[in-house]
């Protein structure tokens, strides 16, 4: 098929889709797509699977109301031109998509924070996402520059993995600075911790461990650049303080969403550290600390959530310089047919970053 027979009749678009109907319930289906004028439409190349879209799909969540599309990190092409505050995107561009869909009219917004609009809805868990053959944009997105086109030295699969790097630029810019003196801990060996740890040790020089549950991916850090790896277990606090010369980490990094993880980090952490708490956890789940030793330790904890599409113009930079190699974290590729044997081995920790690109 050719681009230009993609400009069918948009008001009366059909297309396959992934329809979420609850947990464990996810169906391969034709959907029609309601189409308003004021709409940019993509056609979908590539759509990542995210560890929040298994946990979707293995619990449902609060912000999904079914049935919906799941599926936001995206790489698509333009089916018509449209004009931006940014410039012109021509049709046949590819482009990543920054997921988040900000009011505009809240004082964040006003701010330019758009991922933390206090009316934010979001494509692929409020709105319809890319696990589809077609994903609608809302015009908020368009008007904040969330559209950002693909360099020509990247892939699709790559380009729909900017989004998830733009978050873990977006976790390090609340951390404090960091740079060749600094020693960093990663505690979670999946692709984003992957992504950190690139981060770090690419673009900060630092001096970077990883901690992980899986062998594989402990190996895979190993060879991306990790100065030292370590296997999650009771002496693992321990060895991490051993790396650190007694100290602990200056900088720990929380990528996994495993309870475990927050007690963890407050063992390794060093004096004037600096926690970040990037993923996001089960709704049930506590997390309890001693103020005092916060306050007599100086320590920080932060916490990050999405990007801006600031942080995604950035996140394609690197990746075009090839500062950060995102060929590195993708290990499984499938048609849309087999979303939810993509899903699963996401959920149970099969390779890294699967990716839909065959719709």
């Amino acid at each position: 098929m050719t681009l230009s027979s993609y400009a069918v009749e948009l008001s009366d678009l059909r297309m396959r889709a992934a329809m979420f109907y609850g947990p464990n319930n996810l169906v391969v289906e034709e959907k029609k797509m309601t189409y308003d004028k004021n709409d940019v439409v993509l056609k979908v190349d590539v759509c990542a699977v995210c560890g929040y879209d298994s946990r979707v799909y293995r619990n449902g969540h609060k912000k999904v109301k079914p049935p919906l599309v799941l599926g936001h990190e995206i790489c698509g092409t333009i089916l018509t031109e449209i004009n931006t505050d940014y410039g012109v995107i021509r049709s046949g561009t590819r482009v990543a998509v920054s997921p988040v869909i900000p009011c505009l009219s809240c004082k964040l917004c006003f701010k330019h924070q758009y991922n933390l609009c206090n009316n934010l809805r979001e494509i692929g868990s409020t709105v319809d996402g890319g696990f589809a053959e077609y994903v609608k944009i809302p015009q908020q997105i368009i008007k904040i520059g969330g559209l950002v086109e693909v360099p020509d030295n990247l892939k699709s699969e790559e380009a729909a993995l900017l989004e998830p790097l733009a978050c873990c630029l977006n976790g390090f810019s609340h951390l404090k600075k960091v740079g060749p003196e600094s020693t960093v801990l990663i505690i979670g060996d999946g692709p984003i911790g992957l992504l950190h740890l690139q981060i770090s040790k690419k673009l900060y020089h630092a001096k970077t461990a990883v901690v992980g549950k899986i062998p594989s991916r402990i190996q895979r850090a190993k060879a991306i650049g990790a100065d030292e790896v370590f296997m999650f277990d009771d002496g693992t606090a321990r060895q991490v303080m051993s790396f650190t010369d007694g100290h602990g980490a200056d900088l720990v990094i929380v990528a996994t969403s495993s309870p475990d993880a927050l007690g963890f980090a407050t063992k390794v952490a060093a004096k004037n550290s600096n926690i970040n708490i990037f993923s996001g956890f089960p709704n049930d789940n506590r997390f309890s600390i001693d103020p005092n030793w916060l306050h007599y330790n100086q320590v920080s904890i932060t916490g990050s959530f999405s990007s801006t599409p600031e942080m995604l113009q950035k996140a394609a930079r690197l990746a075009s310089d090839g500062k950060i190699d995102l060929s590195k974290i993708i290990s499984h590729r499938y048609s849309l047919d087999n979303i939810t044997q993509a899903i699963l081995d996401t959920s149970e920790f099969h390779g890294l970053r699967v990716v839909i690109d065959r719709f």
